[in-house]
């Protein structure tokens, strides 16, 4: 009986093992694409700097895990893809280099350069899906301060939307459907930062 045990016990690791020799590696994804050295801080010293302060994401989102809304309340996270670094490190990033394209006469800071008073923007993603039917839909408040971080300039709230369905692998859709609405989102924030005035 024990010998029997053993060699079932044998067999089902022999199969585990070969079901993980045989499954393909996870793709990993970047929200920012390649970079512009012409985006960059250091290349234009000249312009006024506005500093993009880290994206806010609710906590179950702030992950490198693609995730996908299957229902009302359970998401799903994909075996087959994941982010390069966490949600909101590559919202941040891919946003500042947005930013940058959209406002040239701004260099787009993460950090705050020394000794510069610098304009802020502040970004709180309130809910970012990947619905069922394809479509990510991104909810987003924005609010630029002065070099004081005290003033207000301008406070604004969008919802944006894009289809996660155009480029297969779906995790590689639902990267470019994520990608695609912090564009969005950079086109409105850009917009604020333009009608509030110079630097």
């Amino acid at each position: 009986m024990m010998c029997l045990r053993l060699l079932a016990l044998a067999a089902l690791m022999s199969l585990a093992a070969g079901c993980l020799a045989h499954r393909e590696p996870r793709h990993i994804y970047s929200l920012e694409g390649a970079v512009d050295e012409a985006t960059q801080v250091g290349a234009g010293a000249e312009r006024p700097v506005m500093r993009l302060q880290r994206v806010l994401i609710p906590d179950y989102l702030d992950t490198a895990d693609i995730l996908s809304r299957e229902g009302t309340h359970e998401v799903h996270e994909s075996s087959t893809g994941r982010f390069a670094e966490r949600l909101s490190v590559g919202i941040t990033h891919a946003l500042r280099s947005d930013l940058a394209s959209r406002l040239p006469q701004y260099a787009i800071a993460l950090t705050q350069p020394a000794g510069a008073a610098t304009r802020q923007i502040l970004v709180t993603v309130d809910q970012l899906d990947i619905q069922p039917n394809g479509r990510c839909l991104l909810v987003a408040d924005w609010t630029l301060v002065g070099a004081d971080r005290k003033t207000l300039l301008s406070a604004d709230r969008g919802i944006f939307s894009a289809a996660a369905t155009a480029v297969s692998p779906r995790d590689a859709a639902i990267v470019t459907a994520i990608a695609d609405v912090v564009q969005q989102l950079a086109d409105r924030i850009a917009v604020s930062a333009e009608s509030s005035g110079g630097p």
